[in-house]
């Protein structure tokens, strides 16, 4: 079974995602050079691509001898995506390596907003200047790399249809390295080791490389892919190939019980964790088979049903599995009363707060969850309790 975190979708998912976090206040105008250098490029690369294509259908159609007529209906369509996918990928290249680091400086306000820390690697307006010639040369260096591995594969487009796969993923390879570069560069990684992680997990990471490239060939769509799949590629790097997933973020929540801590992303929904106690401590719950989060399930019934409560809305919510009947527990099996009152602390790591976090801020962190998580929506009782909770004693500070 492919893991959630190695899923196709789940790379397409944080390109899509990478569109919406774009528009957030505070990303806007960091945004606003790539935007236009984009709409520059990808405006030259349409008004190229129809004479292109043009005088390649003219051409085709003058060759063709008259009993070949029915060709046409396939090689228009096989023209048409050989040119898109030639044509605006080389374009997607030279956008980047102008943009690029304008670029590096949007990943870090990304990961700034996603994790509430600064960078001590990232850029900055001060020193954008200073960074300029090294990163143009990095940018260099990835596209000497993208037209020398392009040699076999341009070798490969000859063969109908199987070629032109192999192609589109060549290209979806190139996309994912181009993207995750700028986040995993403002932490310093070498060239060769970006490109080891994302092949670590092929499937998240083509995932995301396939969206962009088929975004890169929807005229006008492809305007916003530049600065989508720079936030996209950092929200990835943040959450899956940084080496941890447990940061706490304005932008996250962290539910614990004494076996499991839930990490709650306000933006996408998505729900991460790991185990806290047990024969899998220290792991995170993207790790773990689903047959040993199940016996872990059955053992949190008996003695934690807080946990219980916590590991099934993982398995519901991330894995579309909805544990058997017997498993649950018994009508008349009882939660004891909690030790102690929730701690303000707590309460704000709930709701994915600050200590300076105002109530109206506090009114909005919980709507925000309360809607993901009611038990009507998939969520639980027990988490809906906890955000209400955590929202009380805020609100009774105040």
């Amino acid at each position: 079974m492919i893991s959630q975190a190695n899923n196709p979708l789940a790379g397409a998912r944080y390109l899509l995602q990478g569109m919406g976090l774009i528009t957030r206040p505070g990303l806007r105008r960091f945004v606003l050079v790539p935007l236009m250098v984009n709409i520059l490029i990808f405006g030259a690369a349409i008004y190229a691509g129809i004479g292109v294509l043009d005088r390649l259908i003219t051409g085709l159609e003058t060759r063709l001898p008259a009993w070949l007529g029915w060709l046409d209906w396939l090689l228009w369509p096989l023209a048409i995506l050989f040119m898109l996918v030639i044509l605006f990928s080389s374009f997607a290249l030279v956008a980047n390596l102008i943009a690029s680091p304008f670029n590096a400086l949007l990943a870090e306000k990304v990961e700034r907003l996603l994790t509430g820390r600064s960078l001590n690697e990232g850029t900055n307006p001060a020193n954008l200047l200073v960074t300029l010639l090294p990163t143009l040369l990095d940018e260099v260096k990835k596209l000497l790399y993208a037209l020398i591995l392009a040699i076999p594969f341009l070798l490969l487009l000859f063969i109908p249809v199987i070629g032109q796969i192999l192609w589109f993923l060549y290209v979806a390879w190139i996309l994912v390295v181009q993207y995750a570069d700028y986040p995993m560069g403002n932490h310093g990684l070498k060239f060769r080791e970006m490109r080891q992680r994302l092949a670590r997990q092929p499937g998240m990471s083509l995932g995301f490389g396939a969206a962009a490239g088929t975004l890169s060939m929807l005229p006008f769509v492809n305007f916003i892919l530049m600065p989508s799949a720079v936030a996209g590629a950092t929200a990835m790097w943040v959450r899956e190939l940084k080496g941890t997933q447990h940061y706490q973020g304005p932008a996250q929540s962290r539910v614990a019980t004494s076996c499991v801590l839930l990490l709650i992303d306000h933006l996408s929904g998505r729900i991460s964790g790991e185990v806290r106690a047990g024969p899998h401590q220290g792991l995170g719950l993207d790790q773990i088979a689903t047959e040993d989060l199940l016996e872990m399930l059955a053992g949190c019934y008996l003695s934690d049903p807080d946990s219980a409560e916590a590991i099934e809305v993982y398995l519901e919510r991330e894995r579309d599995i909805k544990p058997a009947a017997p498993m649950r527990p018994t009508p008349d099996q009882t939660r004891p009363a909690p030790a102690a009152p929730m701690h303000p602390d707590e309460a704000r790591a709930i709701l994915g707060l600050t200590a300076q976090a105002s109530a109206q801020e506090t009114r909005d962190a919980h709507r925000r969850l309360i809607q993901r998580l009611h038990p009507d929506r998939g969520g639980s009782h027990y988490l809906a309790a906890k955000i209400n909770e955590a929202k009380r004693i805020l609100l009774s500070r105040e």
